[in-house]
């Protein structure tokens, strides 16, 4: 008489499991290599009260300070938003029109100083972002001494030149004086960080992507991949990010311990823990938000699509083909390559239907995202596997 467990294709069996120190492995790896966190990116924002300090955070990099209005104090003037899903800190100058030049350079001193003293370079101040509303067409002076401090102190600062909507000869005329009168600065970039519109004409944003690559330039390597993945407003660096997620998920799962006979059917139901860790990781990238719960559901329901499109027959053969030597191999190789080519074609077809929504405003659903990857893998199912197989060859030549 069969068990419950046996008709359950998700069953696995009670001697068979993943070592929960090996998935926290592959998430720290993945942290590591693919996201690579070696420290958050520390920005100083400047600029009076209405100059689009708030709306370019927003546009930017998905905050709103006049929203969560969170921060905490770090300094007379000065106020921290710290975030925990981000690997970012934003110090946000208040008032900075309101006191007198000489106090508030002073303080905005004080702080960068106090923050250099600290053994962590972690805590440096990375770059500053001097807001400066194109509308308002004055240079202010405590805007001249914020430069030559942030020169002095070889603090990189930009320019944005905020609510850039216009291009007529006052604006250009404005854009020479600020250039003129800070030689000192890193960059000067007219933005528009949110679309506006003049009765049915439409002016979009722009800006952000030169923003974002000047700043990149300026920053220490260390703390650029906290940049690249805090920031929202280039969609394709973040693909990029969570792309580089399934490949390194995929190759270290060459080396846990699947067993040799691991095949589509019951013992596929191991990799349900490690594609919900993917899973995490690969929304974090790209700035998605799905519970835990929905996670699992998406990694069983899409894990099922896989297998049943691909076929198990189909993914057996072309993995056996990047393993000519199977006899010199370690058992738990060829179970590796096969889980490792699940979890890249999982990945890869995961990557392309979150992606598309988000692309495109739309929440990620749990049946959505399964309806999307059936659709990805009906059409390129042996493109998909190929690629897969072949990532995973290349890292078994090495280990041989």
């Amino acid at each position: 008489m069969r068990s419950e467990d046996q008709d359950n294709t998700w069953a696995v069996p009670p001697d068979i499991e993943l070592d929960s120190e090996e998935l926290n492995a592959v998430d720290n790896l993945v942290n590591n290599e693919a996201l690579g966190f070696d420290a958050p990116v520390n920005i100083l924002l400047a600029g009076n009260s209405g100059d689009g300090k708030s709306t370019l955070a927003n546009a930017m990099l998905g905050v709103d300070l006049a929203e969560t209005g969170a921060g905490f104090p770090v300094t007379k003037g000065i106020k921290c938003y710290a975030y925990r899903d981000k690997p970012l800190n934003l110090f946000d100058t208040e008032g900075f029109e309101v006191l007198d030049s000489e106090r508030t350079v002073g303080a905005v001193k004080e702080f960068i100083e106090s923050r250099r003293k600290k053994a962590d370079s972690k805590q440096y101040i990375h770059i500053v972002w001097l807001c400066i509303s194109a509308t308002s067409r004055r240079l202010q002076q405590v805007q001249i001494d914020l430069v030559r401090l942030c020169s002095q102190l070889q603090v990189p600062v930009i320019v944005v030149v905020t609510k850039s909507y216009l291009k007529d000869d006052s604006s250009e005329a404005f854009l020479k004086v600020i250039a003129n009168s800070l030689p000192e600065v890193d960059g000067m970039i007219p933005v528009l960080a949110k679309e506006m519109y003049f009765g049915k004409l439409r002016i979009a944003p722009f800006g952000l992507i030169q923003l974002l690559d000047s700043t990149l330039s300026l920053i220490p390597t260390a703390c650029q991949a906290a940049l690249k993945f805090s920031q929202v407003a280039d969609f394709d660096r973040k693909l990029e990010a969570a792309t580089k997620v399934v490949n390194v998920t995929a190759i270290a799962a060459l080396s846990l311990s699947f067993p040799a006979a691991f095949v589509p059917g019951g013992h596929a139901g191991l990799l349900v823990p490690i594609e919900v860790t993917m899973i995490h990781q690969i929304n974090k990238a790209l700035g998605i938000s799905l519970e835990k719960q929905k996670q699992i559901a998406v990694a069983k329901g899409t894990l099922g699509v896989v297998l049943a499109t691909v076929g198990g027959r189909l993914l057996f053969t072309e993995t056996m083909k990047v393993i000519p030597f199977v006899g010199q191999l370690a058992s738990m190789i060829v179970g590796g390559a096969i889980a490792g080519t699940i979890v890249k074609i999982f990945g890869t077809a995961y990557i392309a239907a979150v992606g598309e929504m988000v692309r495109a405003g739309t929440a990620p659903t749990t049946g959505a995202i399964v309806d999307a990857i059936t659709s990805a893998l009906s059409i390129h199912q042996h493109q998909i596997v190929s690629g897969a197989t072949t990532l995973i060859g290349e890292e078994i030549g090495k280990r041989k």
